[in-house]
């Protein structure tokens, strides 16, 4: 019984979802459609983004893709860390 309850609480720790990051007001400064990454800058700070085939971009009310995503767009990103990596879960565009 006991060792079943240890499964279980073990389990239930590994299974938590990734922490999830927010970063809006800055703008896509460069797309690597092949590549399947993107840089974005604000305020004089420079990130790259990853995407994955479960990265959702949104465009207005409609979903769009990476292609979608032009340098010097306004966008907000939701992304994971993953090591030393960020990987964008969802692209939201301002102004597309």
């Amino acid at each position: 019984m006991h060792k079943t309850m240890l499964a279980i609480i073990l389990s239930s720790t590994f299974a938590l979802p990734a922490r999830a990051y927010t970063i809006s007001g800055g703008n896509i400064t460069s797309v690597d459609s092949g590549g399947k990454s993107f840089h974005y800058s604000w305020r004089k700070k420079h990130w790259t983004f990853k995407t994955t085939d479960t990265t959702v971009v949104r465009v207005g009310n409609k979903t769009g893709s990476l292609s979608d995503i032009k340098a010097g767009q306004a966008a907000k990103v939701e992304f994971q860390r993953q090591g030393d990596e960020r990987i964008a879960v969802i692209i939201i565009g301002i102004g597309f």
